[in-house]
């Protein structure tokens, strides 16, 4: 009967020390400005329908290292989900819905320039 209460002891300290670490682990990963993953969905299109480009550089991304450029400043870039959900690219960045890489490597034109 005592070493069930001992075993069970145990085991409870060592779960309270596990999610100790790992509690600590991610608060340690947002507090150095290192960035936690986000969900990152593939299953879109890009749909550009920008009718006269106006030539310039619209910011769309910035990250610790570069800004990311669009050429035209009056773009209408749009990301058309699998699902039949449709927002714009900036709102799709700015909520972490999808990366700056996964745009590129679906074909998205930018112009990245270093910090």
């Amino acid at each position: 009967m005592k070493t069930k209460i001992v075993f069970r002891i145990v085991f409870v300290a060592v779960q309270i020390v596990i999610l100790a670490c790992l509690t600590f682990i991610i608060f340690d990963k947002a507090g150095t400005g290192a960035h936690i993953a986000p969900l990152v969905l593939t299953d879109y299109t890009i749909v550009d329908e920008t009718e006269d480009c106006i030539s310039g550089k619209d910011l769309i991304y910035s990250d610790s290292k570069y800004n990311y450029y669009l050429n035209c400043t009056n773009s209408k870039i749009y990301i058309a989900w699998d699902d039949g959900a449709r927002d714009s690219l900036k709102f799709d960045l700015g909520i972490n819905k999808l990366t700056i890489d996964s745009l590129i490597e679906h074909g998205l034109k930018v112009e990245k320039d270093e910090k």
